[in-house]
């Protein structure tokens, strides 16, 4: 068995290992409705797409009151909540994060969901166990700020040089640099190829399967 290129695999979760955008932007459109105030277009909404709940909501609605973002936040919560069971896994996920653990690979989660949000997409998906560390925006700063990439290389004592960040958004790869690791683009979640390829990520994917060709040939 080869060794693998890298020690430290770090996944971005939604549009890198759940097809949950859908859900992340329709919760954004039905959460400003509700407030009775103007949802902006879901191209917009996708370039946010990566950011903590706070983050996000002040970019797309930056002229609002706290009192009224207060309100697009609960109803994104509720909206998001009752949908988020209907995310899936995207193609070749669930083998492929088993093969990188057979090849030894320490694998880590880095996301802008919820600590509650992760802990039951980890349990409903049957993918905790892989794990050994995972940041949410509840315990660390949001991405871009490279807070949950050096959280994770500090719990799991892996150097920088030995580490990876897999994600779907420029704010994946610019936490990444941020953070002094290498990163790799897929192009299946949020954001098109051209937009990812500016970050000048090590690699860029169509699919989930090529990520794990790449990182245990």
């Amino acid at each position: 068995m080869k060794s693998p290129r890298f020690d430290l695999v770090i996944l971005d979760w939604d549009g890198t290992v759940a097809d949950s955008t859908g859900i992340i932007v329709d919760a954004v459109i039905s959460a400003a409705e509700g407030a009775g105030v103007e949802a902006p277009p879901r191209t917009l909404i996708l370039k946010t797409l990566g950011l903590g709940l706070n983050q996000l909501l002040l970019k797309l609605f930056p002229h609002l009151s706290s009192e009224l973002l207060e309100k697009v936040a609960e109803g994104y919560r509720s909206h998001y909540h009752a949908n988020e069971g209907n995310s899936y896994l995207f193609d070749g996920v669930k083998e492929g994060i088993e093969r990188l653990y057979q090849h030894k690979c320490k694998l880590a989660v880095a996301t802008g969901k919820s600590r509650k949000g992760l802990n039951f997409a980890l349990q409903d998906t049957d993918l905790k166990r892989y794990f050994l560390s995972t940041k949410t925006v509840d315990e660390c700063f949001s991405k871009p700020h490279p807070h949950m990439v050096e959280a994770i290389l500090e719990e799991t004592q892996i150097p920088a040089s030995r580490a990876v960040i897999v994600g779907d958004t420029h704010y994946d790869l610019e936490m990444g640099k941020n953070a002094y690791i290498q990163t790799i683009a897929v192009t299946y979640g949020a954001q098109p190829k051209d937009v990812l390829m500016s970050f000048e990520p090590l690699a860029c994917f169509d699919s989930f399967k090529e990520v794990v060709d790449f990182l245990v040939p």
